[in-house]
């Protein structure tokens, strides 16, 4: 099945800096952040989530030429950015959600200030240390290692060869910007912090929490350690998947998030 994408790209200033920002749809809001290897723009589910919702995709500072002020350093940092992003565009009682790094950064929001909050999901979400496994190293191996990381199954994936073509030297110079950036925000501690576990007791946000049980860079273990930290918080475990549900299993993640939103109030 061929989904045509509809999303628009334009900008926002947020604190001083431009915002490479997508979105579209109708509805409640739902903000998108993105993970370490920078936005892929408008994709196959933000466009379904559309239907009912209104999806923002901004591009986190540092990344993919979004501006980076200079007190931006840490995930942290990266959280009160986008508390104030929220602000921009006039968010209340919104749906937040986060895929790995994104997924660190919705957590950390949620910590922060949860009252305008309808829901939370987070996506194989980084920011919880295992106590039990080690979250892969990312950062100082190949493209191609990173990739083989990243699914269970590389024949499940649609459009798989979109992801393994040969960049231009515009897309190798954002993608080189983008890790850069994803390893000042993410080296130390590695793609976690000790304190966050503590924060989110505090949460009771409506939380969905989703894992791919073959997820080869952040084990299943944090998902369960997620769902331990957050008072109203179910885990939904995807199988024949890895670190990334939304591309690798789209139907069964659209029916485990949809199912979702549509109990939330």
């Amino acid at each position: 099945m061929t989904t045509t994408l509809s999303g628009r790209e334009t900008s926002i200033t947020v604190a001083g800096a431009k915002v490479q920002m997508f979105s579209g749809g109708s509805g409640p809001a739902l903000v998108f952040l993105h993970g370490a290897g920078g936005s892929a723009g408008w994709q196959a589910y933000h466009q379904e989530l559309s239907k009912k919702y209104t999806v923002y995709v901004p591009s986190q500072p540092g990344f993919n030429g979004t501006e980076r002020p200079e007190w931006v350093y840490t995930i942290n940092d990266v959280a009160h950015f986008n508390q104030a992003m929220v602000q921009q565009l006039g968010l209340d009682h919104y749906i937040l959600m986060g895929s790995s790094m994104g997924g660190w950064i919705a957590a950390e929001m949620a910590a922060m200030c949860h009252h305008n909050l309808r829901g939370l999901i987070l996506v194989d979400a980084a920011g919880i240390k295992p106590e039990n496994s080690d979250i892969a190293e990312i950062f100082m191996v190949s493209a191609q290692t990173r990739l083989k990381q990243r699914f269970f199954d590389p024949t499940q994936v649609p459009n798989y060869q979109q992801l393994t073509r040969q960049l231009s030297p515009e897309e190798q110079q954002v993608e080189h910007a983008n890790r850069e950036m994803a390893s000042r925000l993410c080296w130390r501690p590695y793609l976690h912090n000790p304190s966050l576990p503590h924060y989110l007791g505090a949460v009771p946000t409506p939380t969905l929490i989703v894992w791919g049980k073959q997820d080869a860079i952040i084990p299943v273990e944090c998902g369960e350690l997620y769902q331990k930290a957050l008072p109203n918080a179910t885990l939904r475990i995807i199988d024949h998947c890895g670190h990334s549900p939304a591309l690798e299993k789209p139907q069964e993640f659209l029916k485990t998030v949809t199912d979702f939103l549509s109990r939330l109030k």
